[in-house]
């Protein structure tokens, strides 16, 4: 699958104003994903309709403790790009409005 590329150039070089956790865990509930794990360990952001954790195919990105805008761009195309997303029908705008940037 080709990387799509980012249209909102401006609003990608603000994702360092994402500072904690869960604005992208509120990010990924907006979208319809499941997440799994937390508390001590990364969060991870899966496919809502593969309820197997074991299943690394439904994995659409970890969210860690720690972020910076190097993550928060990682964590963004990771998701722009997913093929569940794809799947789900969600846009970039779609993902843009969950951060409420």
């Amino acid at each position: 699958m080709t990387a799509k590329e980012i249209r909102r150039r401006d609003l990608f070089e603000k994702l360092g104003s994402v500072k904690k956790q869960s604005q992208w865990l509120r990010t990924a509930e907006i979208l319809g994903f499941r997440i799994t794990h937390g508390g001590k360990h990364p969060y991870v952001m899966r496919d809502p309709d593969n309820p197997n954790n074991g299943d690394y195919t439904c994995s659409v990105t970890t969210i860690p403790g720690n972020l910076h805008t190097t993550i928060n761009r990682k964590i963004f195309k990771q998701i722009l790009n997913s093929p569940i997303s794809e799947r789900m029908g969600i846009t970039e705008d779609d993902i843009w409005k969950a951060l409420n940037l």
